[in-house]
């Protein structure tokens, strides 16, 4: 996928399978799988990269790598069975000319090279005293993100290069000191970003965006201008999923705060500077895990 294409699509969890969500023609499709989920009383995680899936089966024993256009499917044997806390990662070594997949087990490192279809273990993550809500993380190129919450209350994105297979830390950017926040990590424009949701601010969002100058070590992070999400609800929204896509718009999936009702996926209209419900032509049941088809 180009720098400047936008995935459109997004993969949804539902309580009868797994549902591809076209945001350009707001349909749900329902995947027809070669393999067979966990249970939902079992979390899964679901990662992409070059139009591939990585998916946790049933026990979290095994790993599935699949296309949704291929029925074909690949099952690796996860290094340590049963894991329902390990960190993953799902992504492309330009220099080995090979897939790898990650993950973080008690602070050690385990990689899976695909030509040689077997585990390694590499070197320890650099700091213990982090907590990660989000188990995937977020591929750019060759490197691997996730967003992990520090002792001192801070936040840092950890980072792995699947080529060196080394670890960096960049810190997340806080537009606000002193109130908490959520964040979610994605990609737009072929840049890393960072959506941070402020619930005590009366729910306000914004995206920031790494850049790096052209021939100078100079990184910083810009933000977009604020989004608010409550509009006259004086309650707080529950944000269960927030990402970049089609037009480089922020989409997120509002938690139903009644069980009848469905979760709701809303994009930011800059025009009318508000959030709109996007409607879906078939009808959705109550969403589980989400994740952005790259």
């Amino acid at each position: 996928m180009s720098n400047q294409q936008q995935s459109s699509q997004l993969i949804s969890l539902h309580k009868d399978g797994l549902y591809l969500l076209d945001l350009n023609k707001t349909t749900s499709l329902k995947l027809d799988l070669p393999f067979t989920l966990p249970p939902q009383t079992e979390p899964v995680c679901i990662l992409h990269c070059h139009g591939m899936m990585c998916l946790t089966l049933k026990d979290n024993n095994d790993l599935a790598i699949w296309k949704p256009t291929s029925k074909e499917c690949k099952r690796v044997p996860m290094i340590i069975p049963g894991q329902t806390k390990n960190l993953l990662g799902f992504g492309y070594d330009r220099v080995s000319n090979d897939y790898k997949i990650v993950t973080i087990i008690d602070q050690k490192t385990y990689i899976f090279r695909f030509k040689e279809c077997s585990w390694r273990e590499s070197i320890p993550i650099p700091f213990k005293d982090c907590f990660f809500k989000d188990r995937t993380g977020t591929v750019l190129d060759h490197c691997m993100y996730w967003i992990a919450d520090r002792s001192n209350k801070e936040k840092s994105i950890l980072c792995l290069d699947f080529v060196n297979e080394e670890y960096s830390n960049l810190k997340v950017p806080m537009m606000l000191s002193g109130l908490d926040f959520n964040s979610w990590l994605d990609v737009s424009r072929g840049q890393l970003c960072v959506i941070n949701h402020y619930p005590s601010l009366e729910d306000n969002l914004c995206v920031c965006r790494r850049e790096i100058r052209s021939g100078k070590k100079i990184t910083r992070w810009d933000s977009d201008p604020w989004m608010n999400i409550a509009g006259n609800d004086e309650e707080p929204v529950d944000i269960r999923f927030a990402c970049i896509a089609r037009n480089n718009e922020v989409f997120v999936v509002v938690r139903s705060r009644s069980k009848e009702e469905e979760d709701k996926v809303l994009v930011y209209n800059k025009e009318q500077n508000e959030f709109m419900e996007v409607r879906f032509s078939s009808h959705l049941k109550v969403l589980g895990c989400m994740s952005k088809l790259m």
